[in-house]
């Protein structure tokens, strides 16, 4: 691990300047526990995948130990599930003259969304987070070879802001007026004028959108300041900030403002790369000190928009390829960080760009997006369990168990097609109840059953518009392929419901007929009867011991939800029991005393003891798992679990899917409850 002198005092939850207006804004900084030792890993044979920050990765890249090379520094959002600092050292050269990149590393001591100063032969770490009101300095006190950071100089900033309720969201040093000193550039973040009349989506009376699918708040707004440097780079001094202008106005993007310059046309001009919350990046060539033209968006080639493939996107500007033209580097909150190769002038003389794909690393580890909700089957029929994977992304992926028996290890992901097309479900401008700038999320959750009784195992898949839908099985092959996906239907509509979460399939009875749970439109447990392949019947609600229905939150709207389903014989007595992976905010049973909320405060995974019969189940109050004596924490989206003999021990324990795109296999004899 790499190391610094920072105490942990930093570390601790600072009140913002600013006010919250998101309930995650109201999370503390993720200090653990970590289960990074169970982490599924993939099979020896995979030599190569895909590197990631974690939840909204931050890229920049740094020579870290002063011996020319182009190394990876990846950071994250800091309140979630190993929201750290990671560092990918370049270890050769890829033929087509991309960094070839070794293990992962930890900088440790060091929160936030994180960019290198060059100063000199060395550098600091800058580092901005919405949890506190100051962006942090780290200075080098070693040496070029070995990089070492001293306590944080704390920047406490002051500006002509342009809404007065912004948060800071990612800064840089340039120099942006060219007088050899560079400047620290903020990029905002404001939410005010997003919420519809002021309320937030798990608010009483919160409505998303009018009755024609109008969203009824306005957008997202994000900008960039600077601030005058007359001290140093290892001792900044500050002076008031100024918006930078685009074209006549403050420059403005769609929320969550990143920036990164440089010369990329290769004439000696400086250019600005802003990221944003949507999946699109802007580009404008500087005009003066702190002035740029009217941002258009980057492009290739043919002068199409670069369109990325989720969201949250914040770039650097390296050249990555060794060919001596600037390309960008973006990450995003889908953890990954996607390569734009400069390919030249483009059709409007600006320089264009082409999408290559995402970097990879050589002793990768899984990262199956993020918010990754598992479902477990033998696919191949070996007797080992595999493994498809939704996540925020909306896809779905496919790992083959390669074993051994006992110690199962991963194939490289597959992305599943159904109707001969990748699976990648999206809101769109109005499937989200968090409104557009959810556009990109899809919310992916599946479990998986031989839905129509063919013999062959099937796909039941929720997602972010709360929609469910049947995916067949076409044909049993390896990796597997299904039909296009079918709604299920409910009094004949499709069914419609609560969103972000997992279905579970039961044979109460072991008859054969099989019934769907899933929390209804008003975030009740619900069980259906499957009357055909899309149609439901005979809708009931589940009840805890008491007699109530089954709620796992008092919030409202979007707040309503989030609940991951499992339906297993876990205690062995014959009934089917429930075990539940929950957010941060759940309340099970609703109340003052309900988990996590009320306890951990953290997402966590609960068993509800089916103390009735099979054909009458009632659920006993939730029952948190521990790990090792302590109770399961998973930061703040959801933990998810499957219940599976995953090591061929004969024994049930859980694979979770964590927030930060992890798969952990928890064994039953280390669990409690």
């Amino acid at each position: 691990m790499i190391r610094n002198e920072i105490g942990i005092g930093f570390q601790k939850r600072r009140r913002s300047i600013l006010s919250v207006t998101r309930w995650e804004d109201d999370a503390s900084v993720w200090t653990g526990p970590t289960y990074v030792e169970q982490a599924i890993r993939y099979h020896p044979d995979v030599t190569s995948a895909p590197v990631a920050g974690r939840i909204i990765t931050c890229v920049d890249v740094v020579d870290w130990d002063g011996d020319g090379g182009r190394d990876l520094l990846l950071s994250s959002w800091d309140t979630c599930y190993e929201g750290r600092v990671f560092l990918y050292q370049q270890i050769g050269t890829k033929p087509d003259g991309t960094p070839l990149l070794g293990r992962e590393q930890i900088v440790e001591g060091v929160r936030g969304y994180v960019t290198a100063v060059p100063d000199g032969d060395r550098f600091h770490l800058l580092s901005v987070s919405r949890m506190r009101r100051q962006i942090y300095l780290f200075p080098n006190i070693g040496t070029a070879r070995e990089p070492r950071f001293g306590d944080p100089v704390a920047l406490d900033l002051e500006a002509d802001w342009v809404k007065g309720n912004e948060y800071f969201h990612m800064a840089r040093f340039h120099d942006i007026d060219g007088d050899g000193v560079p400047e620290l550039v903020v990029g905002t973040d404001s939410w005010d004028d997003y919420w519809p009349n002021g309320l937030e989506w798990n608010d009483v009376g919160y409505r998303a959108y009018d009755a024609a699918g109008r969203w009824l708040g306005g957008p997202l707004r994000g900008f960039l300041y600077a601030f005058k440097n007359t001290g140093t780079l290892s001792a900044p001094v500050l002076g008031r900030g100024r918006p930078i202008i685009g074209g006549e106005t403050p420059l403005e993007v769609y929320g969550q403002c990143a920036p990164a310059f440089g010369d990329f046309s290769g004439e000696g001009r400086t250019a600005l790369v802003c990221g944003e919350f949507w999946n699109i990046l802007h580009f404008a060539d500087q005009t003066g000190p702190f002035t740029f033209e009217q941002p258009t968006l980057v492009a290739d080639a043919a002068g199409e928009p670069v369109l990325l493939d989720q969201c949250i996107h914040l770039p650097c500007a390296v050249d990555w390829d060794g060919d001596g033209r600037l390309d960008i580097l973006v990450g995003a909150e889908d953890g990954y960080v996607t390569f734009l190769r400069n390919t030249g002038s483009g059709a409007d003389g600006r320089p264009a760009f082409q999408k290559i794909g995402r970097v990879e690393g050589t002793e990768p580890s899984i990262h199956a997006g993020v918010l990754p909700s598992p479902a477990a089957h033998d696919f191949t029929g070996n007797g080992l369990p595999d493994l498809v994977v939704g996540n925020s992304t909306g896809e779905l992926l496919f790992y083959e168990n390669l074993g051994p028996n006992g110690a199962p290890a991963l194939a490289r992901e597959v992305m599943i097609e159904a109707g001969g097309e990748p699976v990648r479900i999206a809101a769109g401008l109005t499937g989200s109840i968090q409104g557009p700038s959810e556009k990109m999320f899809g919310y992916s959750c599946p479990t998986i059953a031989d839905w129509d009784g063919d013999g062959l195992p099937d796909l039941l898949v929720s997602d972010v518009n709360g929609a469910h839908n049947f995916y067949r099985n076409d044909g049993g092959s390896v990796p597997p392929r299904f039909e296009a996906p079918r709604p299920l239907i409910w009094q004949g509509k499709p069914l419609k419901t609560v969103w972000r979460v997992r279905p579970a399939v039961v044979d109460w009875m072991g008859n054969g007929q099989l019934h769907y749970l899933a929390l209804d439109e008003d975030g009740v447990l619900s069980d259906f009867r499957r009357a055909t392949d899309t149609e439901l019947a005979d809708k009931r609600h589940l009840q805890w011991e008491d007699g109530a229905q089954m709620r796992f939150t008092q919030d409202v709207g979007g707040g309503r939800g989030r609940v991951k389903l499992c339906a297993v014989d876990w205690t062995g007595d014959g009934r089917i029991d429930l075990i539940i992976g929950t957010h941060a905010r759940a309340s099970v049973p609703p109340g003052p005393t309900g988990q996590p909320r009320n306890t951990t405060g953290q997402a966590g995974i609960f068993l509800l003891e089916n103390i009735g019969s099979n054909d009458k189940p009632v659920f006993a109050f939730p029952k948190a798992f521990k790990f090792r004596g302590e109770t399961i924490q998973m930061a703040m989206h959801v933990a998810s679990p499957e219940a599976v003999d995953w090591d061929g021990s004969g024994k049930l324990g859980l694979v979770v899917g964590v927030e930060d795109g992890s798969l952990v296999w928890l064994k039953r004899e280390e669990l409690s409850w």
